[in-house]
């Protein structure tokens, strides 16, 4: 098995998240929380629905993503030269759980366990097993060799899946002594062979009293039967004097009934034509009101008006009032951009001015530049002629010191009769280099220097000059810019008060008295109490035709009631009904019932008496029945104790042969690449049936503690490796070819680091790909292939 491509979304800490895995040595490499494990939990959670440890699923979601996201991982692995893709999902509010698993392209497999299933039966190893057997951890590499001897063998025999065999022994011990326990218990509550005799002894003599009471009750039962006859016939005449007594007293209740209503109706019909004839006469006084409402509508109309022609009115005075401020803005704008026009006339010819100063003064400047590069010649030059005066000076000086017979300063030659010639030479050329060139240069620079002092005088007014009419230009650019927005205020005064006039011109028409408009408030006042009073008389009079057609209808019902009463009334006195012989059949009926009471009464104690027999029967039964189960389970536990005991010398006797195994199987795979690794130097590591550890060194054993740190690192993995293997064997599984280790490096230096890869470079011709681990970025570069998250 290899892996092929691993593709995430919403998954922990990836929202999308796609790698390739290539073969070979392939380092997984990034920050602490970067996601690094994150890949290989997802790898088991695609295969086996869950993750390294067991929690709450939804820790699975990505913490940026929404319930309606789904949490999807999909990998695809070759399992002898087969392609497979397994893809899990977590969708819903509850991350309802779906996979599908696909052969060479084609779906074989849908449902979460269904996967799960296929998945452990082709790798044939269940999660527990596939984590222990390709997944390790620095922790469990240094834990095989520090960790004391007891915690050692706990954790190598849980690697190897050996942990639940000593369960099952533990398990086994812990039955039988249980077992035990209960065998000696049953054997104090079950029955003696004497307590088993008088118990049937009772059941026969019960048994007898429960048949002599049974042919009692069938004597009773049968006057009973007789009884109950009677007693129907009786209730059947009892039953229609009843219906005949309620028919009367039904048919008396509804004639009091219907004289009632009638009686009701009646009174409502005058409190109805009470009412009529008060609306009639209100209907007359409305008549003469009607000119009241009339004008009071005509009068609310006109104040309307009035209110509306009072806006206007309030409009216009407010736009007067604001054309009156309008105009004066206007004059005083209009002033102002006078002035300032005027202020600001000369802007353009000073500014002509400016730039003829500023072309000045570059000229000026260029000039200083070329007259002070004439003035720094001129003085290097004359240093240079004085320090040949003073070099000459120091030549005669030491040709005086050392007299005539000293060599010539200029050809080296004995000076002799030469001797004043030199000097006279020498003092010649320093007095035609001070005549002809420093003087000459000295001069020079002296006209040169009062040059430049007068064109800096001229520099110096002219810079005054331009301060100052630059001072000018900014103070009438300043005044520029309060013209442009005098210019804008005078604009908008002047739209301002063309829009006002327009308005005014369209208020002009509308004429507004506030007195004529007091005067209708008045007379409205006035009128208002009878408006309302005829607002009033309309809502009442409204009921006149419902007041009618109610009179009407209780007319009607009235003269139905009156009808219905007459007919009932017939029916009523029609009706037969004796009270006499209605209370003697009730007297009949009742010494019946009491008769039959009494029967039943008489046989439900001996139905009594026999069920407390018989239950004393069932009580005896059951307890000898109790007492055979019990004895029957006495001897199944007996039964199982002695297999368990069978099992536990069966499983005692499989581990002593399965440690046999496993520990030389894991000794001879790690050796085999110790030796590799070490390059021969050592040719063989030792795993003992306790799981601890040797290595010999020069045919001698040693414990694995006695080496230095790199080797036992070494030892470690290959031995971590080997139980890998070893496990891969054990569960069938041979053709898992990949294997991946989690922070291997820890905390070591690069000498170790460089060992460790070594080693993975050397085994890794056995597996198809190694994955390693590790947030130590500078290791990257040792890798054949690198995976950066």
């Amino acid at each position: 098995m290899i892996l092929t491509n691993l593709k995430l979304e919403n998954f922990k800490k990836y929202k999308h998240f796609e790698i390739v895995f290539e073969s070979g040595l392939i380092g997984i490499i990034g920050k602490n929380g970067a996601g690094k494990s994150t890949i290989f939990e997802a790898i088991l959670f695609a295969l086996y629905g869950e993750l390294k440890s067991k929690g709450d699923k939804e820790v699975v979601r990505n913490s940026n993503a929404s319930s309606k996201d789904a949490v999807i991982v999909e990998l695809d692995f070759e399992f002898d030269t087969i392609e497979y893709k397994v893809i899990r999902e977590f969708r819903g509010k509850t991350l309802s759980a779906n996979a599908k698993l696909y052969k060479n392209a084609e779906l074989i497999t849908t449902g979460a366990k269904e996967v799960t299933t296929s998945i452990i039966n082709l790798t044939k190893m269940s999660k527990d097993a596939f984590v222990h057997t390709l997944f390790a951890s620095q922790k469990e590499l240094t834990s095989l060799s520090n960790s004391k001897p007891e915690e050692r063998k706990k954790m190598i025999r849980k690697l190897l899946g050996l942990e639940k065999i000593d369960f099952v022994e533990k398990e086994l011990i812990e039955k039988s002594r249980e077992l035990k326990r209960e065998i000696g218990a049953f054997a104090e509550v079950l029955l003696s062979a004497e307590d088993i005799g008088i118990k049937k002894e009772y059941i026969v003599e019960y048994t007898k009293q429960s048949q002599e009471i049974q042919k009692d009750i069938s004597t009773r039962t049968t006057l009973l039967d007789n009884t109950k006859i009677e007693e129907q016939t009786i209730k059947q005449e009892l039953e229609l004097y009843t219906k005949t007594k309620e028919q009367k007293q039904n048919l008396h209740a509804r004639c009091e009934l219907l004289k009632n209503s009638i009686k009701s109706h009646q009174v409502n019909q005058d409190k109805l034509s009470h009412e009529l004839n008060n609306l009639n006469s209100k209907q007359t006084e409305l008549r003469g009101l009607q000119s009241v409402k009339e004008e009071y509508i005509s009068l609310h109309e006109s104040i309307k008006e009035q209110e509306k022609l009072k806006e206007f009115h309030i409009r216009k005075e407010g736009l007067i009032l604001e054309q009156n401020e309008l105009r004066d803005q206007y004059k005083k704008a209009k002033e102002t951009i006078i002035l300032l026009e005027f202020e600001t006339k000369e802007h353009k010819e000073l500014v002509e001015k400016e730039k003829a100063l500023e072309l000045k003064l570059e000229s000026i400047k260029q000039t200083l530049i070329q007259i002070q590069t004439k003035e720094k010649t001129l003085l290097q030059e004359i240093a240079g002629e004085q320090k040949l005066i003073s070099d000459i000076s120091k030549k005669i000086e030491n040709i005086t010191n050392l007299g005539r017979e000293s060599n010539c300063p200029t050809c080296t030659r004995p000076l002799l009769d030469e001797y004043d010639n030199v000097i006279l030479s020498l003092e010649h050329i320093v007095k035609t280099t001070q005549k002809e060139k420093i003087d000459k240069a000295t001069i020079n620079l002296e006209e040169i220097q009062k040059n430049k002092e007068q064109i800096e005088e001229s520099q110096k007014a002219y810079i005054k000059e331009h301060f100052e009419l630059s001072k000018a230009i900014n103070l009438i650019e300043s005044k520029n810019k309060d013209l442009q927005l005098q210019k804008e205020h005078f604009e908008k005064v002047t739209q301002k008060g063309v829009k006002n006039k327009t308005e005014l011109a369209k208020l002009e028409i509308y004429s507004y008295d506030n007195s004529i408009h007091e005067q209708m408030l008045e007379k409205q006042k006035e009128l208002k109490s009878k408006y309302e009073y005829v607002l009033s008389l309309e809502t009442m009079l409204k009921r006149v035709d419902s007041i009618k057609e109610e009179l009407q209808t209780s007319i009607q019902n009235q003269d139905k009631y009156n009808l219905e009463l007459l007919q009932k009334d017939l029916e009523y006195q029609a009706i037969n009904y004796d009270e006499v012989k209605h209370q003697e059949k009730i007297k009949q009926y009742d010494e019946v019932q009491a008769k039959k009471d009494s029967l039943t009464a008489g046989i439900n104690e001996l139905k009594v008496k026999i069920a407390t027999i018989q239950g004393q029967i069932k009580t005896i039964q059951e307890s000898l029945n109790n007492n055979e189960i019990q004895l029957s389970k006495v001897q199944t536990k007996k039964d199982d104790l002695t297999d368990y005991e069978k099992i536990k010398i069966s499983l005692a006797e499989f581990k002593t042969k399965l440690n046999s195994k496993v520990a030389p199987r894991i000794s001879d795979i790690a050796s085999t690449m110790y030796a590799q690794i070490t390059k021969g130097k050592y040719q063989h590591i030792e795993v003992s049936n306790d799981f601890d550890f040797y290595i010999y060194d020069e045919g001698k054993k040693y414990p694995i503690e006695r080496f230095s740190g790199g080797e036992i690192d070494l030892a470690n993995l290959v031995l971590r490796i080997a139980i890998s293997k070893t496990l891969s064997e054990l569960s069938g599984a041979s053709s898992v070819e990949f294997l991946a280790f989690d922070e291997v490096f820890g905390s070591q230096d690069e000498a170790r680091r460089m060992e460790i890869l070594e080693a993975f470079h050397t085994i890794k011709e056995q597996y198809r790909q190694i994955f390693l681990i590790s947030h130590e970025m500078e290791i990257k570069e040792m890798f054949e292939r690198v995976v950066e998250v």
